[in-house]
C-alpha cells in the first residue's frame, strides 16, 4: 500500500513559519569520522546547538525543541532544548528473506500507522500540534492497527529476499492517535538491510 501522507497532513494543519520552534522526537547521533557534527538519528538532518552539549545527548531518546536555521530544501536543525523520553518506534532487524517484529509503544487502545521510506528521502515537516513528520513525500504505508496490552502495537515484517535491497538504509516513523484524542508523531527508527 503506497500513500501520500504529507499532503493529507498539511491539509489538517495550519501554516508553520520557518523560524518557529518545532517539536521533534528522536536521538542525537554523531556523524561518523567527524568531531562535533551531529544528525537526527535515522535521518539526513544535521543538528547544531549553542544551548546544549549535543555530545551529552548522543544515543538518548529525547523530545527536542528545534528551529530550522537552514532552508526548506536543506534543513539544519538548531536544538534549543531537550528532555529525555522513551523510544516509541522499534523496527526490529532487517535481514533479507527474514521476518522480524516491529513495534510502537503507545497507550492501550491507540491507533497506530507506520510508514517507511529510504533514509536518504527523510525530511523536516513540522506539523503542530502533532510534532514533526520526518519521512519523504511518498512513504510506503506499512501497517496500521490498535495497541493492546502491554501498550504495544506489533506487526511482523518480512524483508523480501531481493538482493537489490541489501545495504539499503530504511527509516520508519509512526503517527499515533491515543484514546484521549491527541495525535503525535513517533521518533524515527532506522536500520540497514543485512544479508
Amino acid at each position: 500500500m503506497h500513500t501520500t501522507l504529507v499532503p493529507i497532513l498539511c491539509l489538517l494543519t495550519t501554516s508553520f513559519a520557518a523560524t518557529q520552534t518545532a517539536t521533534v522526537r528522536g536521538k542525537v547521533e554523531d556523524v561518523s569520522g567527524t568531531t562535533n557534527q551531529f544528525v537526527l538519528d535515522g535521518t539526513v538532518l544535521p543538528l547544531v546547538s549553542t544551548a546544549l552539549n549535543l555530545n551529552a545527548w548522543r544515543g538518548q531518546p529525547a523530545v527536542l525543541q528545534v528551529v530550522n536555521v537552514g532552508t526548506a530544501a536543506a534543513p539544519v536543525l538548531r536544538v534549543d532544548a531537550a528532555a529525555p523520553t522513551t523510544a516509541l518506534m522499534d523496527m526490529g532487524n532487517l535481514r533479507l528473506g527474514n521476518t522480524s517484529t516491529w513495534e510502537v509503544t503507545a497507550p492501550n487502545g491507540s491507533f497506530v500507522l507506520i510508514a517507511i521510506d529510504f533514509t536518504a528521502n527523510t525530511g523536516f515537516l513540522p506539523l503542530d500540534p502533532f510534532g514533526t513528520y520526518l519521512l519523504g513525500p511518498n512513504p510506503y504505508l506499512l501497517a496500521s492497527g490498535f495497541t493492546n496490552a502491554p501498550d504495544r502495537f506489533r506487526v511482523a515484517v518480512t524483508v523480501p529476499p531481493d538482493q537489490t535491497l541489501l545495504d539499503a538504509a530504511v527509516t520508519s516513523q509512526a503517527i499515533v492517535g491515543n484514546p484521549a484524542g491527541s495525535w503525535y508523531f513517533s521518533d524515527p527508527d532506522h536500520k540497514v538491510v543485512q544479508p
